[in-house]
């Protein structure tokens, strides 16, 4: 009970989350009932795969993502184009213009989050972080 309110979250069916806040001032009882805008999506990865859209884009980044070394620094200018394929197809971004990006990985270590949102306004940051991720993996794994 914060000043007066009361604030109750509950499950229904397990498929949308409902905030209810009760409210009351004075002999004054009002209850305000929110639902989540869409369903909050839990399961294992193998439900995500019965949906056609997920596992028709999964299996694509799959097959790009074998080809890539796991090292970001080792990576051709077609490794590059590569990985940047990836990234769009996995997460619906508009295709990125291989002329963006006519280097190899060493050059990807060195350009900074605004290089690369200069070169994708949309997705630039998506995949500055992503390249990061991959970097710091290769960095600190103990292969």
């Amino acid at each position: 009970m914060l000043n007066g309110e009361n604030f109750k979250i509950c499950l229904e069916d397990q498929k949308y989350c409902k905030l209810e806040l009760t409210t009351k001032i004075g002999y004054y009882n009002n209850t305000v009932n929110m639902a989540a805008e869409g369903p909050i999506r839990y399961g294992l990865a193998s439900e995500w795969d019965r949906l056609p859209t997920y596992r028709h884009s999964h299996q694509h980044a799959s097959d790009d993502q074998e080809n890539l070394p796991k090292d970001p620094r080792q990576w051709t200018r077609e490794h590059v184009v590569q990985w940047l394929r990836h990234i769009t197809t996995i997460h619906n971004l508009p295709e990125v213009p291989s002329s963006r990006f006519l280097m190899n990985g060493k050059a990807l270590c060195l350009m900074s989050p605004n290089m690369f949102l200069s070169r994708v306004p949309l997705g630039g940051k998506l995949l500055y972080k992503d390249f990061q991720l991959r970097l710091s993996t290769a960095l600190y794994s103990r292969n």
